[in-house]
């Protein structure tokens, strides 16, 4: 047979072939010339699998924790409310739907003299509740305890920092800039002073009182950075928040070709959605510069979160009441400048960048309409953004004299400090360690007045211990699903158990063999080479 050529043109959704003489012409076989083409469906990957899969375990293991909350509570609340648990389950149905026996518009308290009126009135948010039961030694209702517990085990924080005690202060800024510094110089090879004054640093990432441009600009003055170092500067501004070129930041360690366009900036709220497509087009080199980054940049936000105080609940106290300020400010000059169209386009209106937008809530009828049967608009407003509001916001300021009042919400605006919220994007960086300094607190005040949070059972344990341990436990990432029938059934489970039985943090090392489940968990990712026939290997 002649020689021939075969040509494939393989891509992820289909294959092109030709079939060619040693002169590159087509070849033919009964009559037809042999080329053509293959499609298939494009492969994807278990990314969307894998998240779902993690969500779900991550939401039954937190049902898990509350369920044991609710048990070791149980006997103390049904002394005062037997209806609370249900009430609590029901608050999220409308009052037809729910069950018969609690059917109240109080979704939290019911008592005679004190209603979920009372309630709000006194704690306007849970972190003043978390505050007070803080602070104070005296007797408090065992429900308003169990509240303060729920919320936390909700919202535990991250488990990034392993190293930082909750006895510890936040992570100092000093630290993590020596690893950013180190990163750069290995990457970059960019080396930065030695010779800085580190609390001048960390006052300047974390002040609540200047802007990030402003920062910027201290930090460079600060760390003797030429005017010309154009890529220290990108740095510097990035680890600010600031909007900052990809290509900028890198240099000549990337390609010529790299898009300019492509910025960073991880104060963006879209910042995460952006995040997958980075890492893809710098690689995970590259992008080790872009988490240590992201590290400084968390650790600043968490100072500035906790303002100086030694818990979060001060500092979330404080943000409420500054809202509550900036608010008055803002209305009287609304109310002293505007005419009552802007007033109502601002505080009564969902329009993009107004007050209710940002708030996602407005309290006027006005907002009804024909397609929502006439019910006020409440939920999924668009133009919700921080930015969104103070470019309104200042736009309107412009055509308005400029008085005290004025020139302070520009100014806190510049800061990007005005109206601050308590549930923003920046929650992400509070660790759990916070959150735990604060539960042990509250438990230790707690134990002077509910006896119940002293007693042992079978595993040696008070309830305020078990608590703390179930709050601060986080399985390792090793074990994986905790029962034996996952792998059984085919599933993604490899758990090696000792015995059965419920897994608990102060029993795990009796239920589980941790030394063969580690060793299955690597066992299970080992393959036969192709290229090296037999050899064993890893993925990459």
């Amino acid at each position: 047979m002649a020689a021939y050529y075969l040509g494939l043109d393989m891509g992820t959704s289909s294959v092109g072939w030709a079939v060619t003489n040693e002169q590159y012409e087509l070849i033919k076989k009964k009559g037809k010339d042999l080329w053509g083409i293959r499609e298939f469906d494009e492969a994807h990957t278990a990314v969307d699998r894998r998240m779902m899969r993690v969500s779900r375990r991550r939401r039954q293991r937190e049902l898990a924790r509350i369920g044991l909350l609710k048990e070791y509570f149980q006997d103390a609340i049904a002394e005062v409310d037997p209806n609370f648990y249900a009430r609590l389950e029901n608050s999220k149905y409308h009052l037809e739907d729910k069950d018969v026996s609690v059917r109240t518009y109080n979704g939290i308290f019911a008592d005679k003299d004190y209603t979920d009126k009372e309630y709000f009135a006194e704690y306007p948010t849970i972190f003043h509740l978390r505050k007070e039961l803080l602070e104070s030694q005296e007797p408090h209702d065992v429900r308003l305890v169990y509240l303060a517990l729920v919320n936390m085990f909700k919202h535990r924080g991250h488990f990034l920092n392993a190293t930082l005690s909750s006895d510890s202060e936040n992570r100092s800024i000093k630290d993590v800039w020596n690893e950013f510094a180190e990163q750069v110089n290995e990457l970059l090879g960019i080396s930065f002073s030695d010779e800085i004054d580190y609390m001048a640093l960390q006052e300047i990432m974390c002040s609540t009182d200047i802007s990030r441009k402003k920062k910027a600009e201290e930090l460079v003055q600060l760390l003797k950075i030429d005017k010309k170092e154009k890529q220290k500067i990108a740095l510097l501004e990035c680890v600010i928040g600031l909007n900052v070129s990809i290509k900028t930041i890198f240099g000549a360690c990337i390609s010529d070709d790299f898009d300019p366009k492509m910025k960073i900036s991880f104060s963006d709220a879209g910042y995460e959605e952006k995040i997958v497509d980075i890492q893809e087009v710098l690689g995970d080199e590259n992008f080790e510069l872009i988490a240590g980054m992201k590290a400084l940049y968390d650790a600043a936000i968490l100072n500035q979160i906790m303002g100086g105080n030694a818990y979060l609940s001060i500092a979330r106290v404080q943000e409420y009441e500054k809202h509550k300020s900036d608010l008055k400010i803002l209305k009287s000059i609304y109310r002293k400048y505007a005419t009552k169209k802007d007033y109502d386009d601002m505080f009564r209106s969902t329009e993009k960048g107004s007050y209710s937008a940002y708030t996602n809530s407005t309290n006027s009828d006005k907002v009804a309409n024909a397609e929502n049967g006439g019910e006020p608009v409440r939920r999924g407003i668009e133009g919700r953004k921080k930015e969104d509001l103070y470019a309104n916001i200042k736009k309107k300021l412009a055509e308005m004299p400029e008085d005290e009042d004025v020139q302070y919400v520009l100014n806190e605006i510049e800061k990007d400090h005005f109206l601050p919220k308590q549930l923003t994007a920046s929650n992400g960086v509070i660790p759990n360690q916070i959150h735990l300094k604060e539960m042990k607190k509250i438990l230790s005040n707690a134990e002077n007045y509910l006896p119940f949070l002293k007693e042992k059972d079978e595993s040696g344990y008070t309830t305020t211990e078990r608590i703390l341990k179930l709050f601060s436990f986080q399985i390792p990432y090793y074990v994986g699903p905790v029962t034996e029938k996952s792998a059984r059934d085919g599933g993604n489970g490899w758990v090696v158990r000792k015995e059965d039985g419920v897994v608990l943090p102060w029993n795990i090392n009796e239920k589980i063999d941790m030394k063969k489940t580690s060793e299955a968990f690597i066992s299970r990712m080992v393959r036969r080479c192709t290229y090296m026939s037999g050899e064993q290997v890893l993925p990459k």
